[in-house]
């Protein structure tokens, strides 16, 4: 068979394949909508992996469920523009904000996967080699099973999406429904954070002394724990990084300091869990008692002073942003 031949049946093959793909796509996407409004209409509230997840399962194209509490059990979460891609639904893309090692990305070429990056975000994709969604779904199966295992998924997904989308939905579990409030206290956090910062700069975009020392504006900090990051600082301990842990649940500062014996029995007895790594650099954390942003700061103030005052200065943070803020504004 001549080249041109050979190449003119491949086209015609891929040409068939994907006029079925795009049948298809269009049929899951329908049937997507009808369950959609079903879930909505029938079961409003969120069960425990959608809270996770940041959608209803009935978000996602029917056919990647299976697929969705594979990635769950592994510690992954799949974001709902996954599913059929391009013009014609000729590729299948797994879009999720998670890390891949070289040895995985390896495996995964080895099966005619890609990794695409888009910022933070990344795309495993594949091209099906026949328009059967039982084929489609066995290769994503395979796909996860080559995904380093992290354990049950418990973070819950941080994309922009997910958390708007459980701002706006109840979950049927107590402990979640607590979680939701501590998410809605932290966004409304951050929309103070993004008024007064723009206000500052507008005002006055000369750092403070202390503001050097902690390498950020005091408005950059969450409301919440602002008079104790001061205050701390005041008392002589170098603090980087405060406020909201990644899953909303907690509260923490770090930094370069250490405690006594005494001060961490103190701490500890109001329900501070305190971990320092060989180095002496410490990290404090507790559970709100209370999903309100008034009463975190009572309890952020009852700590900072449980901390007595070094004879020393505050040195200054050292992290990569503290030493670019004090490049920027020196």
């Amino acid at each position: 068979m001549k080249k041109t031949d050979m190449y003119d049946s491949m086209n015609a093959t891929s040409q068939a394949i994907w006029k079925e793909l795009s049948q298809l796509k269009s049929a899951i996407g329908q049937k997507r909508k009808a369950a959609l409004k079903h879930r909505i209409a029938t079961r409003p509230k969120l069960t425990k992996i959608e809270y996770v997840l940041g959608a209803f399962l009935e978000m996602y194209e029917s056919h990647l469920t299976q697929v969705i509490y594979k990635l769950y059990e592994r510690g992954y979460a799949m974001e709902i523009s996954s599913g059929f891609g391009g013009t014609y639904g000729e590729f299948q893309q797994l879009n999720g904000y998670f890390s891949v090692d070289h040895m995985t990305r390896g495996r995964l070429e080895k099966i005619g996967v890609k990794l695409r990056e888009h910022e933070r975000c990344k795309s495993l994709i594949f091209w099906p080699e026949k328009a059967d969604l039982n084929h489609i779904t066995q290769k994503w199966i395979k796909i996860v099973s080559l995904l380093p295992d992290r354990g049950l998924l418990t973070v819950p997904s941080s994309s922009y999406a997910a958390m708007d989308f459980r701002r706006k939905h109840i979950p049927t579990d107590p402990l979640l429904k607590r979680l939701r409030l501590l998410e809605q206290v932290r966004y409304k956090a951050e929309l103070v954070m993004q008024s007064d910062i723009k206000k500052r700069l507008e005002k006055n975009p000369h750092p403070q002394a202390v503001e050097s020392q902690i390498g950020m504006f005091i408005e950059e900090l969450e409301p919440q724990v602002r008079s104790a990051v001061l205050t701390l600082t005041r008392k002589g301990y170098s603090i980087d990084k405060a406020g909201f842990t990644e899953d909303s649940s907690e509260q923490m500062i770090e930094g370069d300091f250490q405690l006594s014996d005494q001060t961490k029995h103190k701490l500890q007895a109001n329900s501070v869990i305190i971990e320092t790594n060989p180095s002496g650099y410490t990290l404090i954390k507790f559970t709100p008692l209370k999903p309100d942003a008034q009463k975190i700061k009572l309890q952020w103030t009852k700590i900072a002073s449980i901390f007595p005052a070094q004879k020393n200065t505050a040195s200054a943070s050292m992290t990569r942003k503290a030493r670019e803020f004090r490049l920027k504004y020196k």
